[in-house]
């Protein structure tokens, strides 16, 4: 493999991890809000450590795909976990198919909201999306994340840029209530934790398929850089506008709708981008998983997956929040801690 091919490669696997991350609650805003900005200033050193987590933790996961040559998170769970893994597996096929249904909720939401189509129409034009990119495989992840992920990391710069040159900034960023240490370092950890546990799907994938661990490396540390850059950027536009800020449900939007109707249509482009990012990481990551178990052709572990995520939509978003996300952090945080040990043998 020549130079040229293997740094385009670890770029599509960096865009890859970055576009499973980058769902409807990062390009909104509301969960760099609520993980970081309230803490303020101090709410960099969070995002520092969030990042060195996301390329330490990203190169092993991709490392271990590489060795076990596995398409399924579950060979990573079972190394991990030990004789847990079957309900930790059980866990996260559930967990990444109400998240993934989220998404689809949110896309609807979008459409609705935006274009004034209904809700279902929405849904069903998603769904079009991710099944076409799914059906390729890792070549149809790497396609949809090398579009979008640059389109939404100019969105960013574009944001963060408004941001600076804003002259009305006359008070002084301050946390919400008294911050610690421990505040800061659980900040970091915890929103690394649950991000990390969607992207192991595609990551021990993404391993499985190259032959060159410099390739691994590369991908898992331009992840992890872009994905801290974005935050930092993000996170410092919102803390431009707080205390304001605090009351929008889409933080961003609140700025976006400051720089005029251009940016507030791009802005709908870029959350419709992240939700399909995100949606195809985490179908693909179960339709492996379920393939992998039954032994289904492709096609048809791919139509359970999504025939079960458009049926779990229903559910509603913020209840899918409250059951799934903490548990997600809770087994990504032993997931990084393992893999320390791991690491250290």
């Amino acid at each position: 493999m020549s130079r040229y091919s293997r740094v385009m490669l670890g770029v599509r696997i960096a865009f890859a991890y970055v576009g499973t991350v980058i769902g409807a609650g990062f390009a909104s805003g509301q969960e760099i809000l609520r993980f970081f900005t309230v803490y303020g200033e101090r709410s960099a050193f969070s995002i520092l450590l969030a990042a060195f987590l996301f390329v330490w933790v990203g190169i092993s996961v991709l490392k271990m795909g590489f060795e076990s040559r596995s398409r399924s998170f579950r060979d990573t769970m079972k190394l991990v976990f030990g004789r847990l893994s079957p309900f930790v597996n059980a866990y996260m096929l559930l967990a990444i198919i109400m998240v993934a249904a989220a998404m689809l909720a949110g896309a609807g939401a979008l459409f609705e909201e935006y274009i004034h189509v209904p809700f279902y129409t929405g849904i069903a034009i998603t769904v079009v999306v991710v099944w076409v990119f799914v059906a390729f495989g890792l070549k149809g992840i790497f396609a949809i994340n090398a579009w979008i992920i640059p389109v939404i990391l100019i969105f960013n710069v574009f944001v963060f840029a408004y941001s600076l040159q804003m002259d009305d900034y006359t008070y002084e960023v301050m946390p919400v209530f008294d911050v610690t240490v421990f505040d800061i370092v659980k900040a970091g950890i915890s929103y690394a934790s649950f991000n990390i546990v969607l992207a192991v799907g595609v990551l021990t994938s993404a391993g499985s398929g190259v032959d060159d661990p410099r390739v691994l490396k590369m991908g898992g540390v331009l992840g992890g850089v872009i994905l801290g850059a974005m935050l930092l950027m993000s996170n410092y536009s919102l803390m431009r506008y707080v205390p304001e800020i605090y009351e929008f449900e889409v933080p961003m939007l609140y700025i976006v709708h400051r720089m005029g109707p251009f940016f507030c249509a791009a802005f709908a482009v870029v959350m419709w981008g992240a939700i399909l990012t995100t949606l195809v990481a985490n179908v693909f990551s179960v339709a492996c998983a379920v393939n992998d178990i039954f032994k289904l052709p492709v096609h048809a572990a791919l139509l359970m997956t999504i025939v079960a995520c458009v049926a779990l939509s229903f559910v509603g978003f913020s209840r899918i929040v409250a059951f799934v996300y903490p548990l997600l952090g809770i087994i990504g945080f032993i997931v990084m801690s393992v893999m320390f040990f791991l690491v250290k043998k």
